[in-house]
């Protein structure tokens, strides 16, 4: 169905069971895994790696050390693959680990980052961090100190419009709330403008001013939510972002039916803007 609305690529999920590196384990599978993408005439543009839950913040160093480990492994696949972009998170939810303070659980964030982006350059893959209000550090102030902080030319923001629309008004944000304060519709595009510099790649979804069940951003079809994507798009050209841009309708309980319409919408956008 990708190859016949002609996409150009396909972003993997690294969760089982889907295409986890365990189900993958030889070179051979892998590389039969890549043929069959390529089969379609769709590059794998990036991978959504499962770190196993492994807290980068923890207090035990065994937990850290297991996030480390799972990091490889998915290095490794991505390698195998010639997957260019490899996407993680903070794993933790938006309050934090309790009895870690707020500014040592960044600390640890900040440090694994720095580490694993390193790691990622020596493997030729570029390292992007998915913010989103689901996870912790989900003010739009924590996450440029992080990615400034970090600090390494290999290390760059996944920014997805609804994540960036979300964290901008506030959503699952610890008190007191951080609001980027610009009109509704414009929030995601105004963050963008902010990210400049630290952009590698973007999903482009809709967001309708709510949380899923997942605790995390409800990835709208394009018109059912409140994004201007006119202002996205302007955003993109003005920050320099010439990467992949996704559809992302994760979690979407009908997105196979949504898809073939979310790409007209796209098709009409790189029409006029790309």
């Amino acid at each position: 169905m990708l190859s016949e609305l002609k996409f150009e690529g396909v972003e993997l999920s690294g969760f089982k069971p889907h295409a986890h590196p365990e189900l993958y384990p030889t070179k051979k599978e892998r590389r039969d895994l890549k043929s069959l993408t390529e089969s379609y005439g769709l590059e794998i543009c990036g991978y959504a790696a499962d770190m196993g839950g492994y807290a980068i913040a923890s207090n035990y160093e065994e937990e850290r050390k297991m996030y480390e480990k799972m990091f490889v492994m998915n290095l490794d696949f991505c390698r195998d693959l010639d997957i260019r972009a490899m996407r993680v998170d903070t794993v933790s939810g938006p309050k934090g680990i309790p009895g870690v303070p707020w500014d040592v659980a960044m600390r640890r964030v900040i440090e694994m980052f720095r580490k694993c982006a390193k790691l990622a350059e020596d493997a030729g893959i570029i390292l992007v961090w998915e913010f989103e209000p689901g996870f912790m550090f989900n003010k739009p102030s924590e996450i440029i100190k992080i990615v400034k902080e970090v600090n390494h030319p290999n290390f760059k923001l996944m920014v997805d419009t609804c994540h960036a629309h979300c964290c901008g008004i506030g959503l699952n944000q610890p008190y007191p709330l951080e609001i980027i304060d610009v009109p509704l519709s414009k929030v995601a595009a105004e963050f963008i403008r902010r990210l400049k510099g630290y952009i590698g790649h973007v999903h482009l979804i809709d967001s309708d001013n709510t949380l899923n069940p997942h605790n995390t951003s409800t990835h709208a079809p394009f018109g059912l939510g409140v994004i201007d994507f006119d202002e996205v798009m302007r955003a993109l050209n003005e920050v320099g972002y010439s990467g992949w841009l996704s559809l992302d309708l994760c979690f979407w309980h009908q997105a196979w039916e949504a898809t073939r319409s979310c790409k007209e919408f796209l098709d009409r956008l790189m029409a006029k803007y790309g």
